[in-house]
């Protein structure tokens, strides 16, 4: 994989979920970022590396990164009504790592991918590139095939994220 190219988005603090607001997003990215959500909630880690491929350069990724950190959060944030407390977060990272155990992330390093990205804090500091570009949406992926309204699909919920992204 093409991880240690990526490493310097993620120790440059591009991995904090901050990103630009208020903006359009480009719909090549979100076709590429669909791709890869599409890929961690069909549990198809060969698609999902695929899905990584297809970004054409660092700055591709890097805004895709960015973009699915923001889905997160919304979700995060959108299914407890507010900021979730650290034991929401513990509770859901659980979920997650049980959940998603093809892809083998712990209940703690969800827990400590969800603190970081809900504080704001750069991911790089606690993740390598590698762990913290497929966390990114194998929990994107999972939160919003398990959190969405009933009477929805999950990229219902993924358009309606991307809705309220675009308008903050």
């Amino acid at each position: 994989m093409r991880w240690q190219r990526w490493a310097r988005l993620v120790r440059d603090g591009r991995g904090s979920g901050r990103r630009r607001t208020g903006a359009r997003i480009d719909p090549r990215l979100e076709e590429l970022v669909r791709a890869a959500i599409d890929a961690a909630v069909k549990r198809r880690f060969d698609k999902l590396d695929e899905a990584l491929r297809s970004f054409p350069d660092d700055e591709a990724v890097g805004k895709g990164v960015e973009l699915a950190m923001a889905v997160t959060s919304y979700v995060m944030i959108d299914a407890h009504s507010g900021m979730p407390t650290d034991e929401q977060i513990r509770s859901i990272a659980g979920d997650v790592a049980e959940m998603e155990s093809w892809a083998r992330p712990s209940a703690d390093q969800v827990h400590a991918f969800l603190s970081c990205l809900l504080a704001g804090q750069p991911l790089g500091d606690r993740f390598d590139a590698e762990s913290a570009i497929i966390l990114t949406f194998v929990v994107a992926g999972s939160l919003l095939a398990s959190l969405h309204e009933p009477a929805e699909k999950w990229w219902d919920y993924l358009d309606r994220a991307e809705t309220a992204i675009e308008s903050i």
